[in-house]
């Protein structure tokens, strides 16, 4: 009888054990593409995206997982996201290089002054290739109205003067613009330094 009784015992223990495992068992319901609910031990990667629950084999909910946003705003989201910690790095870097306004105003006026005499070196050789070109296309000119044939080293001055003059043409542009764009990062950086140093009320 009390064998009997031990074996009884046991077996409802197990079968408490075993209905205590299933009820730890955990199912997924998700929406397929076509808008079916499924609920299935396993979710498929496709329909991930769609959001999902989780349910116990009794169907009690215990976590509910939102679908992923669509692909352009999650793309959004991450564009904001690694913006604002570029701009974190770069206030960073803002604050070492800088102790003051009046620091980034005193390297403002050195860059500017090194450009600015870059241009003027550039304008300065211009003018005299231009002196240069136009006395040698004067000598060619008078050469040809006293019915001589040009030669090959003056036709080649002139060819190589007009290089020198549209190479130093670019130059001077390429150096005024980066004049007015490193103008314009000084006065972002000062506008920037002041916005994250300045105690908010």
């Amino acid at each position: 009888m009390l064998q009997r009784l031990l074996i009884s015992g046991l077996v409802m223990a197990m079968s408490a054990h075993v209905l205590a495992q299933k009820e730890k068992k955990m199912f997924y319901r998700y929406t397929t593409n076509d808008g079916h609910k499924v609920v299935s031990q396993t979710i498929p990667p496709q329909y991930i995206r769609n959001g999902y629950e989780l349910l116990t084999l009794s169907g009690e909910i215990i976590k509910v997982v939102a679908p992923a946003p669509p692909e352009a705003d999650a793309e959004r989201v991450a564009n904001e996201r690694k913006a604002a910690k570029e701009r974190a790095r770069m206030d960073v870097e803002l604050r070492r290089t800088y102790s003051s306004v009046q620091d980034i105003e005193s390297a403002k006026a050195r860059n500017l002054l090194e450009l600015q005499n870059t241009v003027n070196i550039l304008q300065a050789n211009l003018s005299s290739v231009k002196l240069q070109l136009k006395a040698q296309e004067a000598h060619a000119a008078s050469i040809e109205r006293s019915g001589k044939t040009l030669t090959s080293e003056v036709l080649k001055n002139i060819t190589t003067l007009r290089t020198e003059e549209k190479d130093l043409n670019v130059q001077i542009k390429q150096r005024e613009a980066e004049y007015q764009s490193s103008a314009d990062k000084y006065e972002q950086d000062k506008l920037r330094f002041i916005e994250i140093t300045t105690p908010k009320s």
